[in-house]
């Protein structure tokens, strides 16, 4: 099935196209050139810029639905209802954090909240349990030094981690310190303020009290923090007085401040548009890069057949062929070769890259080019110094015979069958770097099956 924004991208690309004109991006050009010298470039250079397009905008249409699905979401999953009510989970369902933003003519702040399960009546409450006075300390002051030195809120916890103990917790001053461990330090003095914390625990029909004696430090607030610690304050209170109540009803008006309330929903929406939008940019480059790989691919291949290639011109010219006769004769062979691979059982034809040159050659041959020319254009289509060194010998040796040429064919010959080998040697070398990884890791499992029975073992001695 062809993608839909494949006619979207071919119509922007040709819409735009007459305003850049013939600039080409020319190391594009120059791969495409390379890979497909039979075919026609400028087609080529238009489909790759085409698709590269299409992917681009495959990827920002889905990053758009992704992030318009996440903002929706957002939007269905909203706590407050009709305007200024909380509605709290039933007993069993679980507690659940909130985010409310607080607006008044002057300040506006972001409250994180949460609402508690609804409380169950006396008749509803589980058995009480007895609690451990000693290990609650450390774990209620929290991030604060000790109880003595008590600077950020405390952790008052209704479980301890291993005891199946419900805990409730009240002070003798809850402007100071409430019930869910919040703690205020407005106008304390210099010398801190004592507020005794009563932990009760509930075990059956008996209830056990402990006071731990808490110190809090003083701290300076601006009128705005106490306006919020105000509020705060004041929304814990309420909560407090309609625990059993399925509705919480927020304050209105506080410190002569009317208030509007906004829920802050986490809408993740934006982020991942931008994150698909990145991701779209580097998709042309990523198809520039595949292009380069498949240009150093070509690269090495005709490296590989540079050798075979000298050797074999340097034989038909020693059986009495001129130069373009032994061309005819090497095209003719190289296209038998690779028949003859696919009806082996290949079922993919390999792309023979110097095959494809010296059809090109071969084609300017019968249309009548110079000679000269021809493997003059020879080498530079090939790219690589060893075809251009070997362009030139034939270009300027055409016209004094084969005599000097093969002299100089067969030291050629010979210098390519030697850079054949490094050129397997380097192969073997990084192929041996590439087997170090897997070999580390096999030698590290048989050390494993070698040292874990010997391990074992010592137990048994």
């Amino acid at each position: 099935m062809k993608n839909p924004f494949f006619l979207l991208s071919a119509w922007v690309y040709g819409k735009f196209k007459p305003a850049l004109g013939k600039k080409n991006d020319p190391k594009v050009y120059k791969a495409l050139l390379q890979l497909h010298p039979m075919e026609n470039i400028e087609k080529l250079y238009d489909n790759f810029q085409i698709r590269k397009l299409t992917l681009i905008f495959t990827v920002m249409a889905i990053g758009s639905v992704s992030a318009i699905g996440f903002h929706l979401c957002s939007q269905m999953e909203g706590r407050l209802a009709e305007g200024a009510q909380l509605i709290r989970n039933e007993q069993g369902a679980g507690v659940y954090q909130v985010t409310l933003h607080a607006v008044t003519e002057n300040w506006d702040r972001e409250i994180p909240f949460l609402v508690k399960e609804r409380e169950l009546t006396k008749s509803e409450e589980n058995c009480l349990i007895e609690k451990l006075y000693h290990a609650l300390p450390e774990t209620i002051r929290n991030k604060n030094i000790d109880l003595d030195h008590v600077t950020d809120d405390l952790n008052l916890v209704s479980t301890m981690p291993g005891y199946p103990y419900h805990l409730t917790w009240s002070s003798s001053n809850r402007e100071r310190i409430d019930a869910g461990g919040k703690v205020n330090r407005r106008d304390i003095g210099k010398e801190g303020e004592k507020v005794d914390l009563v932990a009760t625990i509930a075990g059956g029909r008996e209830k056990t009290s402990f006071i731990y004696e808490v110190l809090l430090l003083p701290e300076t607030l601006g009128q705005e923090e106490i306006f919020f610690r105000a509020l705060e304050e004041e929304m814990m209170e309420t909560d407090s007085e309609a625990r059993s109540q399925t509705q919480i009803l927020l304050p209105n008006y506080l410190m002569g401040e009317a208030i509007e309330w906004e829920e802050v929903k986490s809408d993740s929406g934006i982020m991942i548009f931008i994150l698909f939008l990145v991701g779209s940019l580097f998709i042309g480059r990523g198809m520039e890069r595949d292009l380069e790989k498949s240009r150093k691919k070509r690269s090495c291949q005709l490296a590989k057949d540079y050798s075979g290639f000298v050797s074999k011109l340097r034989l038909y010219l020693s059986a009495g062929l001129t130069v373009k006769n032994a061309f005819f004769r090497m095209t003719a062979d190289y296209g038998k070769w690779q028949e003859q691979g696919v009806s082996q059982g290949n079922k993919e034809r390999k792309q023979w890259y110097l095959l494809e040159e010296m059809q090109i050659s071969c084609h300017q041959l019968e249309n009548g080019v110079i000679e000269e020319q021809v493997y003059q254009d020879f080498g530079k289509r090939c790219g690589e110094m060893r075809y251009r060194r070997l362009s030139f010998l034939l270009a300027v040796h055409l016209k004094q015979g084969n005599g000097k040429l093969l002299m100089l064919l067969a030291k050629e010959a010979d210098d390519a069958q030697e850079e054949r080998k490094n050129l397997a040697k380097k192969a073997g070398e990084e192929a041996g770097t590439k087997l170090l990884l897997p070999m580390m890791l096999m030698l590290v499992v048989v050390m494993l099956l070698v040292l874990l029975p010997a391990y074992m073992g010592f137990g048994s001695i």
